[in-house]
C-alpha cells in the first residue's frame, strides 16, 4: 500500500504519521524504532536520507527506544548497506524499521512524499542491486526521471528543496515515533513483569 503526499501540504505531516502508525500497529510486537536514512552528499539528490537522519539525531539523541542511521557524518550507502543490515539484524531485537531514501519520478509527482508498506529496494533508478531493507519506507520524489541521466538528474537537484523536504520526512517520523515510543516502553514493561513474575513461579516449585 502506497500513501502519498506532496511535501507542501499542510495535511502532510499529520497524514502520513497517521498511516505509519495504522501500519505499526497491524504488525506482530516490536521492541524498538530503527530509522535508516540512505544516500550520501556525492549528489545533492541523494542527501535526503542523511539530512533526516541527522535532524532525527539532533531530536532523539540517545532517547531510549529508537536508533538512527544513516547521517550526514555518517551516510548509508550502497558501500555499507549490506554491512548495516547485518549488525541490525545482530543487535536489534524485533526492531521496526523505518527507512528513507530519494527518488526519481514523473515530473507531476516531483516533490511527493510517499509511505510505502514493505522493504524499500535502494538505489533502484540507478539500476543497484542492494539490500532491501525495512518494515515500511519514505521516498522523495526529487527530480525527474530520465532513464539515461539520472546520475546527473541527481547531481543537479536542488540541495535546498532536498532539505525542505527532508524537514517534513523527520516531522512525520517524529511524529509517529513520539506516539509509538511510549507503546514501545509500555510493552517492555509487561515483558519485565511477565518475566519476574515467571522468575518468582518457577523458584517457587
Amino acid at each position: 500500500m502506497v500513501t502519498n503526499s506532496h511535501y507542501l501540504e499542510k495535511r502532510t505531516t499529520a497524514y502520513l504519521s497517521k498511516a505509519l502508525l495504522r501500519h505499526f500497529l497491524k504488525g506482530p510486537e516490536y521492541d524498538e524504532l530503527v530509522v535508516v536514512g540512505i544516500g550520501t552528499c556525492r549528489y545533492s539528490g541523494d542527501t535526503l536520507g542523511p539530512l533526516v537522519g541527522s535532524r532525527l539525531e539532533k531530536r532523539f539523541g540517545s532517547t531510549s527506544g529508537i536508533s538512527i542511521y544513516g547521517t550526514l557524518d555518517k551516510p548509508v550507502h550502497s558501500l555499507n548497506l549490506a554491512k548495516l543490515v547485518s549488525r541490525i539484524n545482530k543487535e536489534h531485537k524485533r526492531p521496526y524499521i523505518i527507512a528513507v531514501d530519494s527518488c526519481l519520478g514523473r515530473y507531476y509527482k516531483v516533490g511527493t512524499i510517499q509511505l510505502v508498506e514493505g522493504a524499500l529496494q535502494p538505489g533502484a533508478s540507478l539500476d543497484k542491486q542492494l539490500p532491501e531493507i525495512g518494515n515500511i519506507h519514505l521516498k522523495g520524489i526529487v527530480n525527474n526521471f530520465d532513464p539515461d541521466l539520472n546520475h546527473k538528474v541527481l547531481e543537479h537537484t536542488s540541495l535546498t528543496f532536498v532539505a525542505d523536504m527532508a524537514v517534513t520526512i523527520a516531522d512525520v517520523i517524529s511524529k509517529s515515533a513520539e506516539q509509538l515510543l511510549p507503546r514501545i516502553a509500555a510493552q517492555a514493561g509487561r515483558q519485565a513483569a511477565d518475566a519476574k513474575a515467571n522468575n518468582r513461579l518457577s523458584s517457587w516449585m
